[in-house]
């Protein structure tokens, strides 16, 4: 039996090469999970929340609003048909192989929506990455930075740098749905000046009373 070539007699030793290294970080990033693009272009247009609120108005966390229903896609999460109002989460650092997602009270069909606000202390270029498992949609000041909308394994998102033109706080606005299993849901980021990336603290965290049950 004739062997099958991966490649074509005509192909070059150097062609061949180059080819297969594109297999192999093609292969690598599916099994870690990272999207085929890995460098997306800086998100602008954040919007300052207006106006800007007090501190008497801050409550501390993030409001969340679960439902409890089989999604396969995060736009089934656009409406809860039965909202149910969850406790305030301190900050967005989240994985599990079992246990309840989240602050709910349950370990599977969580749909949940998160809103708040979050404060950027100086101008420049913020760099978010977001796991997720499963679906996610999430906007900052108004502008989308990352969505993930199908049922899927851990897995981050590339570096996504947003461009803040004046300090202030901001809407941050997540909706997110875990089907089974395992689930995660992490926001992470890198202020300018510095090279460390962390979780968002809850310092800069916070909601509204008219956020609730959003």
């Amino acid at each position: 039996m004739r062997k099958r070539q991966l490649f074509p007699a005509t192909v070059s030793g150097r062609d061949q090469r180059l080819r297969l290294l594109q297999i192999v970080v093609l292969i690598v990033g599916y099994l870690a999970g990272i999207p085929a693009s890995l460098a997306l272009d800086p998100v602008v247009g954040a919007a300052l929340w207006s106006p800007q609120p007090a501190v008497s108005e801050l409550r501390p966390g993030l409001a969340v609003t679960y439902d409890y229903a089989r999604r396969v896609h995060v736009d089934d999460v656009e409406v809860l048909s039965n909202p149910v109002i969850g406790k305030p989460l301190d900050n967005i650092a989240h994985r599990t192989i079992d246990g309840k997602v989240l602050t709910a009270k349950r370990a599977m069909m969580v749909a949940a929506h998160i809103r708040g606000l979050i404060r950027f202390e100086a101008p420049g270029t913020y760099t978010f990455r977001i796991e997720s498992n499963d679906g996610v949609k999430a906007r900052i000041g108004g502008q989308q930075i990352w969505v993930d909308p199908e049922i899927h394994p851990n897995r981050w998102s590339p570096p996504i740098p947003l461009v803040i033109d004046t300090p202030g706080w901001y809407e941050l606005w997540i909706n997110y749905y875990q089907k089974k299993g395992t689930s995660a849901l992490q926001l992470v980021w890198t202020i300018p000046g510095s090279e460390s990336e962390t979780h968002v603290p809850p310092e800069v965290l916070a909601h509204l009373d008219s956020q609730v049950g959003q």
